[in-house]
């Protein structure tokens, strides 16, 4: 059984939110629970009660808002899902940090919630890509899986890649080759010597991109807004945001 939350002290969109889902999953005849709140502190503590495999939580929803909530979730079961709702969609933003599941705009909530839905099953159920990079090392030829790449540091004619096992390897190839390979693999060059995994992006700030294993790499700060746009296009594209 798939247990859900759903927070939003919008009682108008928490039935309209309910109702999407159990239509959904009933139609899909795929067993499920689903728990509304109206308020962050009944949300939080029933939370640690159930641990939650999927939350959708209103981002502006009373005094502990729908960021601090997902800490808290998180804190709970890192494994568990989340996907925010809001009127502003310049909010996903303060999300990241948290690398939520999606993103659904309450404008369009009737279209972006099936989606998000059909999404989290298809995650759940499809195979592991296990494409891979062809590359010449000091070791010789290797295979690397390219969705256990985190990211790839340049240094003149030599790269490094660093894999999320925490092993690295040295190829003699540009970055700029590289770039073009992984392009269509979710990497964003964030900064002339490195080029990331968006998947292990976990927070972008000022002059810094945070790393899902708390690595910090340099932000090119001149072209900040061209990444953070860069990395939304990557996240619709693989359809892990809607907006």
């Amino acid at each position: 059984m798939i247990k859900i939350a759903l927070l939003d002290d919008d009682k108008t969109a928490l039935t309209i939110s309910k109702g999407v889902i159990e239509q959904f999953f009933q139609e899909k005849n795929i067993p499920f629970s689903v728990d509304a709140f109206t308020a962050s502190q009944a949300f939080v503590a029933m939370a640690k009660e159930e641990k939650y495999q999927l939350v959708f939580l209103d981002i502006d929803v009373d005094e502990m808002n729908g960021i601090d909530a997902g800490k808290i979730v998180k804190d709970i079961d890192p494994q568990t899902d989340i996907v925010y709702l809001s009127q502003r969609e310049d909010l996903v933003f303060d999300t990241l940090f948290l690398h939520p599941f999606g993103f659904i705009r309450k404008s369009k909530i009737l279209q972006d919630f099936p989606s998000v839905l059909q999404l989290y099953l298809d995650t759940h159920i499809k195979e592991e890509d296990t494409s891979k990079l062809v590359v010449t090392s000091k070791n010789g030829m290797i295979n690397i899986v390219i969705n256990d790449i985190m990211y790839i540091e340049g240094n003149k004619n030599y790269q490094t890649i660093y894999l999320k096992d925490g092993t690295n390897y040295e190829v003699r190839l540009s970055m700029g080759d590289l770039e073009n390979q992984l392009d269509s693999k979710g990497f964003i060059r964030i900064h002339k010597g490195y080029l990331v995994n968006y998947v292990f992006i976990r927070k972008i700030v000022k002059n810094d991109v945070l790393l899902t294993n708390n690595k910090i790499l340099p932000l090119a700060g001149k072209r900040r807004e061209e990444i953070m746009e860069k990395y939304l296009a990557v996240s619709r594209a693989n359809k892990s945001i809607f907006m």
